[in-house]
């Protein structure tokens, strides 16, 4: 059997250890003071970045994100560059197929952005109106009044309407 004393060596040796490690933790912990003075900035041999622009855009206005770039000359304003081959082809009906546009009844299938939501006088140019969502109106429009509705106030583009990828 052991001696008292035998027995208080182990537990004082256990203290020990205990307190060595406590005091070797704390002393990891303490954070290491800031440094007095920031690192200096890297020097770079890039050019500075321009002054950029910015562009006003009217309000209330809604552009199709399937339109697509509109024809490069003024003769018809806002008319898409296929549609205008097809308006100055010589066979307008025949190069709209061969474009792979929709056509019916002697008239193209486009989609119209318009500057109001009244669609009326698209009558008086011969349209058939198909469906209309707020300004974007997809009807059937004869080939040869495209120029005349893309030069109007109330027509700000015409393009072709989507259609489905044949397989």
């Amino acid at each position: 059997m052991l001696q008292p004393a035998a027995r208080r060596l182990p537990a004082k040796l256990l203290l020990i250890a205990v307190w060595g490690c406590l005091v070797t933790l704390v002393g990891a912990c303490v954070a290491a003071p800031p440094p007095t003075r920031q690192p200096e900035a890297l020097s770079q041999d890039a050019p500075r970045t321009p002054e950029l622009s910015t562009t006003q855009v009217q309000t209330g206005f809604q552009a199709s994100p399937i339109s697509t770039p509109v024809a490069a000359d003024n003769d018809c304003p806002g008319l898409d560059s296929t549609l205008a081959q097809v308006a100055a082809s010589p066979d307008p009906l025949e190069q709209a197929r061969q474009s792979l546009l929709t056509v019916k009844n002697d008239k193209i299938q486009v989609v119209l952005l318009l500057s109001q939501q009244d669609a009326d006088f698209l009558q008086s140019y011969d349209v058939e109106v198909g469906t209309q969502t707020g300004t974007q109106v997809q009807a059937f429009v004869p080939p040869g009044r495209l120029c005349d509705l893309a030069k109007t106030d109330e027509v700000l583009t015409i393009s072709p309407a989507a259609q489905a990828i044949p397989q």
